[in-house]
C-alpha cells in the first residue's frame, strides 16, 4: 500500500513538472516568435515607407523622361554617340541631383537573364558609380523585385540590399513599356539605406534586450516552481 502511494506521488510529481516545463517552453517559443515577427514587420514597414516616399516618386519622374521606342533603339545599338543617350543621361543626372536618390539608372534585358545598363544618371561619364552603356550584369545578383518588375510589367519596391560596392540601399523599379505593352527595360532608383539599417539594428537590439529579460524572469519562475513541486512532494 505504501509503495502504491509512493508511486502515485511520484507520478503526480512528474506530471506536474512536465506541465510546468511544457508551459515554460511554450512561453519561450511565444516570446521569440513575437520578437521575430515584430522585427520583420517593422523592417518591411519602414522599407516600404522609405521606398514609397523617396524612391518611387523619383523613379516615376525619371520614367516620364524615357521614350520607349528611342530607348529600345539605343539598347539594341549600344551607340554612346546617340543624341538621345546623351540628353537623357544628363536629364536623369539632374533628377538624381534634385532628389535623395543615390543611384538612378535604366536597364534592359539581354539574352534572357543578363541585363545591360542603358542610361545611368548616377554620375557624369567617368565619375565613380557611372556605368558605361552596355555594361552587363547577371540578373541573379539583383533584388528579386527586378525580376518581378520584368515578369509582371508593374512597378515594384525592393528590400534592403547590402553590398561592399554599393553599401546599404533600398530600391524602386518601374517598367519601360511600349504602346503595345511590350517591356523594353526598366528604370530604377536606389536610396541610401544606411540610416534605415542603423535604426533597424537599434530596434532589434532593444527588443532583444526585452526578450532576454523575459527569458530570465521566465527561467526564474520556472526554477522556483520546480523547487516548490519538490518541496510539496517531499
Amino acid at each position: 500500500m505504501e509503495l502504491d502511494r509512493y508511486e502515485e506521488r511520484e507520478k503526480n510529481k512528474t506530471t506536474l513538472k512536465f506541465r510546468i516545463t511544457f508551459f515554460f517552453v511554450f512561453f519561450l517559443v511565444a516570446v521569440f516568435a513575437v520578437f521575430i515577427i515584430t522585427s520583420v514587420l517593422q523592417t518591411n514597414t519602414l522599407t516600404r515607407y522609405v521606398c514609397s516616399q523617396l524612391a518611387l516618386p523619383t523613379v516615376r519622374k525619371a520614367l516620364a523622361e524615357i521614350n520607349p521606342d528611342s530607348f529600345e533603339r539605343l539598347a539594341n545599338s549600344g551607340n554612346p554617340g546617340d543624341g538621345y543617350y546623351i540628353i537623357t543621361q544628363q536629364r536623369l543626372y539632374q533628377i538624381k541631383q534634385e532628389t535623395n536618390c543615390q543611384y538612378l539608372y535604366t536597364m534592359a534585358p539581354r539574352e534572357g537573364t543578363i541585363y545591360q545598363y542603358v542610361i545611368d544618371g548616377s554620375g557624369l561619364p567617368g565619375s565613380e558609380g557611372f556605368s558605361e552603356l552596355g555594361a552587363e550584369e547577371d540578373i541573379g545578383l539583383w533584388d528579386k523585385a527586378v525580376l518581378a518588375t520584368v515578369e509582371t510589367r508593374t512597378g515594384q519596391l525592393g528590400t534592403i540590399d547590402q553590398s561592399e560596392q554599393w553599401g546599404a540601399t533600398i530600391s524602386a523599379y518601374e517598367p519601360i513599356l511600349k504602346k503595345n505593352g511590350e517591356l523594353v527595360g526598366f528604370v530604377a532608383c536606389d536610396i541610401d539605406a544606411t540610416n534605415v539599417v542603423a535604426w533597424v539594428k537599434t530596434q532589434v537590439l532593444w527588443q532583444l534586450s526585452i526578450v532576454l529579460l523575459l527569458v530570465v524572469v521566465g527561467l526564474t519562475v520556472y526554477i522556483t516552481l520546480l523547487k516548490k513541486v519538490d518541496q510539496s512532494f517531499a
